[in-house]
């Protein structure tokens, strides 16, 4: 694999408790390697500690986007970090998500938290070439409306025929939506000539997968981003 290339941190907002999105600007050796929606890196921080951590933009973009949730380690530091700070990045890593199988089929999208970041890279992607694209629909699970760190851009998802259904585990003032977690919407989804695409905890994928297996989705149309 490549060495490491030196980035520059562009964008470092809040967008939720403890969520930042962030963006580095990185070489064009490293931008020209991600070539598929759910790929990843790896990110050193200046203590010398790195970590992986996954795209939310769509290929050929630059810079590479992130949504992030502070923590210890190297997630903490690189949240902490001020715009204009350099950091180091690995080559873009992982298969990603197979877009070209949802030109065949339904796509559903189902993510919790963070996780739903290489799922939005897929919806980008998508977006690009709507037309090409049959129906998405998608699950994003939260913890609370606060946490929904781009729901602002799901009108705009809604509106190109993207349909993603959040739901939180704790509601808030004003919250309208679904309330509960995503394995308890899934028979909402429809399955029938579809592919889906899945990130979050092990648990919630796994369960996932059984539930969509019981609806006649077999686990070969169940897609991973590794």
């Amino acid at each position: 694999m490549p060495g490491w290339s030196r980035a520059t941190l562009t964008q470092n907002d809040v967008v939720g408790p403890g969520l930042h999105r962030l963006s580095l600007e990185v070489p064009a050796a490293v931008s020209s390697g991600f070539h598929a929606p759910g790929q990843y890196h790896r990110v050193r921080v200046p203590s010398g500690d790195d970590a992986p951590f996954s795209f939310a933009s769509a290929p050929g973009t630059n810079p590479f986007e992130y949504f992030i949730r502070e923590s210890d380690g190297v997630a903490g530091e690189l949240t902490a970090l001020p715009v204009g700070e350099t950091v180091r990045v690995g080559h873009p890593e992982g298969p990603g998500f197979p877009v070209e199988k949802a030109r065949a089929h339904d796509l559903l999208v189902i993510g919790t938290g963070t996780g739903f970041a290489p799922l939005r890279s897929v919806l980008l992607t998508i977006l690009q070439k709507r037309r090409q694209y049959r129906q998405v629909h998608g699950l994003w699970g939260v913890l609370t409306p606060a946490h929904l760190a781009f729901g602002a851009e799901l009108p705009g998802f809604e509106k190109a025929g993207v349909h993603i259904t959040p739901t939180v585990t704790t509601t808030g003032p004003g919250w309208k939506g679904a309330v509960g977690q995503v394995q308890e919407l899934i028979d909402t989804l429809p399955v029938e000539n579809a592919v889906a695409f899945l990130c979050g905890q092990h648990e919630m994928v796994r369960t996932v997968t059984d539930l969509l297996g019981r609806r006649g989705l077999p686990a070969d149309r169940v897609f991973l981003n590794f």
